[in-house]
């Protein structure tokens, strides 16, 4: 059985309530010199090109192979949208966030992740992310046999928008970890209609321990 005791130190998280349960007061997690608390965001400036092909990689980030921490994805957030309406009776076409491996996407537009407290932990391993408007070079890149997540982004009406948001919690289950030299990709299932044009925006919360 464990005691919690009371005490005197003003930075304590933990401690007694009057009623003898236990008092916890949530601050931000601590991290050593390596790792800490990442983001990063990032937009396509131009369209994504009408009857885009399927198995088209959009947006990519790589998690460094020669790092000795792992990076533990916290949140994904995703918007769409719609410039040119499609078609009404369209099938949608799937676009999915998805692990790989063994290479890194190049082209696009690179982004700079940000750390979040500059006074604790390093400079991220995540060191290449980027994104494009018609697609990334993948050569040698092996994908994952299945999707973390898809949507479908078929919106009959120009100006709609979209705005998704998963979050990946350990209490409720194991955390989404990119090991070393995994990546995340955003990635077409199946090719889109001839008609409808979008946009996309992105942004993404991941800590590395």
């Amino acid at each position: 059985m464990a005691i919690i005791e009371t005490g005197t130190i003003a930075s304590q998280q933990a401690g007694v309530s009057t009623k003898g349960g236990v008092s916890i007061t949530p601050i931000e997690p601590a991290y050593g010199s390596a790792g800490g608390g990442f983001f990063v965001s990032g937009s396509t400036t131009a369209v994504v090109a009408a009857a885009l092909a399927a198995n088209t990689t959009l947006m990519a980030m790589r998690f460094a192979p020669a790092s000795s921490r792992k990076a533990y994805i916290n949140k994904i957030q995703y918007s769409i949208q719609v410039v040119t309406a499609f078609a009404a009776a369209i099938v949608p076409a799937q676009v999915n966030w998805q692990k790989f491996t063994t290479a890194t996407p190049t082209g696009g537009t690179g982004r700079t992740p940000t750390r979040k407290n500059s006074s604790e932990g390093s400079t991220t391993d995540m060191t290449d992310v980027r994104d494009s408007n018609a697609a990334l070079t993948v050569t040698g890149v092996v994908f994952a046999d299945s999707s973390i997540i898809f949507l479908n982004p078929s919106h009959s009406v120009s100006g709609t928008m979209s705005i998704f948001e998963w979050r990946f919690d350990p209490t409720y289950n194991q955390p989404f970890v990119l090991q070393p030299g995994e990546g995340l990709c955003l990635r077409t299932l199946a090719a889109h209609g001839a008609g409808g044009t979008w946009m996309y925006s992105y942004q993404i919360d991941w800590s590395e321990r």
